[in-house]
Order: C-alpha cells, then sequence, then structure tokens
C-alpha cells in the first residue's frame, strides 16, 4: 500500500510538471506585448527594447506615448491586458515628422523569421481616434532591416463622415491608389475598440509573397471560417527566408490606441492562447459590482466605463457609489483608487 500511495503521488507531480512544461512552452511560442509594466505618459522608445527607426526620413517627430488605456475586445487572448501606445494624429501628418518606432520579435529566444510555405501572425487591438488623418495613413507594418526602412505589410486607417467613420486598408509596400486592398466602410467604427490580425505568407518564388487583414475576427472560430478579410499581392520584393522580423508603429497622421499585441506562427496560439473572455472578467474581481444602474467601487477613485465593444462611454469620479444613467446591459468597468491601484471587471446594467 505505502508503495502504491508513494507510486501515484510521483505520478501525479509528474503530470503536474508535464501539464506545467507544457502550458510554458505553448506561452513561449507567442511574441507579446503589452506595455505592461511600461511608465504611464513615457516614451515607447525607452521602453521594452523599441527603438527608433534607423532610417533618418522615419526618424522625425517624437516617440509615442504610454497610455493608461487598456482595451478590450471579446474572446481575443490579448484583451484586458497592460496598457496601450498612443499614436498623435499631429505627429507624421507631414513628412518632415512621421516616425517609425521599431522593436524585434523575439519567440523561443529567437528572432521571428520567415519562412516559405509557412505564416507570420501579428493581432493587435486599435482604437482609431476622431482627430485621425481623413485620407489612407498607415501605423502599423512588419519590419524587416535594422540598418533601414523594410516594411512588407503595412495596415492603413482612414475616417470619414465628420470624423465618425472608418475604413481599414492593406498593402505590401505601397500606398499608391489601386494598390493597397480597402476594406468597406464601417459606419461608427471610430473611438471603438477592433481587433486585426496582419499575416505574412511566404510564397515560393519572387515578389509574390501574400499580405492578408483580417478584421475584427471571431477568435472562437477558425482561419477560414473569417468573413472580413483583405489580401495584398503587389509586386514589391519579398523578404528572404533569413530575415529578421520586427513590427513597427508609425506614426504618419493616424491618432490611436494600439495594445495587446501577439506575435506568432498559427493562428490558434496568435488569437486563442490563454483567452480571458469578457464574461470571465467579474469573476477576477470582487471589488466591482452593480445594484440596478449603480456601479459599487472598492472605495474613492476614477471609473472608466465602456461597452463590450471597447467604446468608452462614461468618465467619472466614483465616492465608493457611482449612479449612472446607462440603458440596460453589459458593460466593462476600469476602476483607479487612489493609490493608483487599478482593477476592472464586468457589470450588469439593469
Amino acid at each position: 500500500m505505502y508503495y502504491t500511495l508513494k507510486l501515484t503521488i510521483m505520478k501525479g507531480k509528474f503530470l503536474l510538471l508535464v501539464l506545467c512544461i507544457a502550458a510554458t512552452t505553448v506561452n513561449a511560442q507567442v511574441f507579446k506585448e503589452y506595455f505592461t509594466n511600461a511608465p504611464t505618459g513615457g516614451d515607447l522608445e525607452s521602453y521594452g527594447n523599441w527603438y527608433v527607426s534607423a532610417k533618418s526620413s522615419e526618424a522625425y517627430g517624437v516617440s509615442p506615448k504610454i497610455s493608461e488605456e487598456v482595451l478590450f475586445y471579446t474572446g481575443y487572448a490579448g484583451s484586458n491586458f497592460g496598457k496601450s501606445a498612443l499614436l498623435d494624429s499631429l505627429v507624421g501628418k507631414e513628412s518632415s515628422t512621421q516616425r517609425i518606432s521599431t522593436k524585434v520579435v523575439i519567440i523561443d529566444n529567437d528572432t521571428l523569421r520567415p519562412v516559405v510555405g509557412k505564416k507570420m501572425y501579428a493581432a493587435f487591438m486599435v482604437r482609431i481616434l476622431p482627430n485621425s488623418y481623413t485620407s489612407f495613413r498607415d501605423f502599423f507594418t512588419w519590419e524587416g532591416s535594422t540598418s533601414s526602412s523594410f516594411t512588407r505589410g503595412r495596415v492603413f486607417a482612414k475616417v470619414s463622415n465628420a470624423n465618425a467613420d472608418l475604413q481599414f486598408a492593406v498593402s505590401k509596400n505601397s500606398a499608391s491608389s489601386g494598390v493597397y486592398v480597402e476594406s468597406e466602410v464601417m459606419p461608427g467604427g471610430v473611438n471603438v475598440n477592433h481587433l486585426l490580425v496582419l499575416v505574412y505568407e511566404a510564397v515560393d518564388g519572387d515578389a509574390n509573397d501574400i499580405i492578408t487583414l483580417y478584421i475584427n475576427p471571431d477568435p472562437t472560430k477558425s482561419e477560414a471560417e473569417q468573413t472580413v478579410v483583405l489580401k495584398a499581392t503587389d509586386t514589391q520584393s519579398d523578404y528572404s527566408s533569413g530575415t529578421e522580423i520586427k513590427i513597427n508603429l508609425r506614426q504618419r497622421g493616424v491618432g490611436a490606441y494600439v495594445g495587446g499585441i501577439r506575435v506568432g506562427t498559427s493562428w490558434d496560439l496568435v488569437l486563442k492562447g490563454g483567452a480571458t473572455k469578457v464574461t470571465d472578467i467579474a469573476k477576477r474581481n470582487s471589488t466591482i459590482s452593480s445594484y440596478g444602474k449603480t456601479i459599487v467601487t472598492n472605495g474613492i477613485g476614477d471609473v472608466d466605463v465602456y461597452d463590450i465593444t471597447g467604446k468608452k462611454i462614461l468618465s467619472a469620479v466614483s465616492d465608493g457609489r457611482l449612479q449612472t444613467s446607462l440603458k440596460s446591459g453589459l458593460y466593462i468597468v476600469r476602476f483607479k483608487d487612489t493609490k493608483n491601484n487599478i482593477v476592472s471587471g464586468k457589470v450588469s446594467i439593469q
């Protein structure tokens, strides 16, 4: 009996160890940038090995700043974590102030590189601000050079209709009309959280690699099941197999919060890996609750209320009880107390 029990315990410990190793391995297969420890209000380029582009024509203006804004997108693995990078719409409106901020993508202790027949995925959340430029300007790109800007995969945004509506676009490396591929206009899409997935597919041959942009995908579904998809295959040269891959945040007239960045080599790892669903957020917090139309917080502090799309609809100071006039439904609440402790949770307003 003693030996049987001892063996059972040892097996249990071994199984636990195997599960821990497996979880760690899966987690390591994704590059994550949540800006968690970045100082609020500080320069992006002084945090976490972000640096300004080595290309002089892309090193004007000023660095993006770190914001306390937390972005949400239901079911996405990078949702509701850390902080965000704030792109200034006034930076880069003219070529004399445009700026690229770059970070090397390290996965499993090695720099990400393109492989023929394989794909690279960059998922991130973005909230485009109404002061953005009214023609297409790129704000997120792949980067393939340490000495200059060598982008192959650019994401563009444009606001319209009194800065309320939004379009995205994608290209391999061109902003020329007819080369980049545009989305349909998204009415009311400005100032709302969106999830984008930029994919680089290395195809055998020359100048034929494929760039794909998924707009607001359903993280519970497979890549093949997504419906809003843009594809670009212009004639720009391809990345070579030995190219070290980086990501760029570009300030060129688009104002935006960008956060929850996850980069990897499969759809499931990037979109689903350890996702925290919106419906589970309240279980992680006992400091935020509600009754009727009143939001209850654990003490005095600042309250931000978001709808389920991630759009901020209310900011106020709570003395522990915040009476609202919100419509009935589910909301996400972010609370910062007087000691700058921040928590978030889901509430149901009746």
